[in-house]
Formats: structure tokens, sequence, C-alpha cells
């Protein structure tokens, strides 16, 4: 027996199953692996657009969490001012409306409806009467407060 007939065995072996792996990989794949690979690809689609309109509800996801605790790349966060760095926390949210709607806008970020910022200062049309609800609000506290310092 040659003493590097083992080796020369091994040596084979490994060839074999390198020529066999190779083969294996020039084969088409199978109907049935790319439908599910096709499946699998529209149901992370859904599962994403599922995870935005939870968000959009006001459920906190892990997502969620994680894009509120990331910030901008050290180099940057360090050229920030306090008031940048504090609307960059702000416009992390999900949210589109009021304050944050607004920063975004300022910011030039997209947002899907671009007047929904506009719902916290009311609209054109709403002015007169929020006007009035305000003045009314102010007339009641101002009759509490004297109501309280009489009594």
């Amino acid at each position: 027996m040659a003493p590097d007939l083992p080796l020369h065995n091994a040596y084979k072996e490994i060839m074999s199953a390198l020529d066999r792996s190779a083969e294996r990989a020039r084969l088409p794949y199978p109907p049935q692996l790319l439908e599910a690979i096709k499946k699998a690809r529209y149901q992370k689609f859904v599962n994403k657009q599922r995870e935005i309109q939870r968000e959009r509800r006001g459920e906190v996801l892990n997502s969620t969490l994680r894009r509120r605790n990331k910030g901008p790349p050290a180099h940057v966060l360090q050229q920030m001012t306090p008031a940048e760095r504090k609307a960059d926390r702000v416009v992390r949210s999900v949210s589109e409306v009021g304050y944050v709607g607004m920063l975004k806008r300022r910011l030039g970020w997209r947002l899907k409806d671009p007047e929904a910022w506009k719902v916290e200062i009311g609209r054109p049309e709403d002015k007169e009467r929020l006007d009035q609800m305000w003045k009314d609000v102010r007339q009641e506290n101002i009759r509490r407060r004297n109501a309280c310092r009489d009594a």
C-alpha cells in the first residue's frame, strides 16, 4: 500500500463533492422554490405596509423605537446646534401633523399629505369659528379667575 493513498482518496472525495456542488449550481431552480420566493417577497411588502399603518394609528413598534432612538452620524451631530438637535429628534416621529409636520416640511421631508400639518392651526375656513371659541374660553377663564378671587 502506497503511503500517499489516504491523501489521494481524500483528494478524490473532495473533488467529487466540488463537482456535485458545481452541477447543482448549474441546475435551474425548481418552480416551487421560485414561487415560494415570490410569495415571500410579496408578504414582506404586505407586512411592511401593515406595520406602517399600525404606526400611523399610534402603536409603538420595535421599528418605531429604533427609528426614534437613531440619530444623525456623530460628525453631523457635532456640528448641530441644540435647536437643530431638538428638531432632528422631533422629526423622527411617525406623525405628519401639527408641530412635527411643520418641522418636517421646514426641513424638506416629503409628506404624504403636505397640508396635514395645518390641522393644528386650523383651516382658513374654520378661522372665524376657532377665533370665537378661543374668545369664549378666554372669557370663561377670566370669569373663573375672578370668581376664585372673590370667594
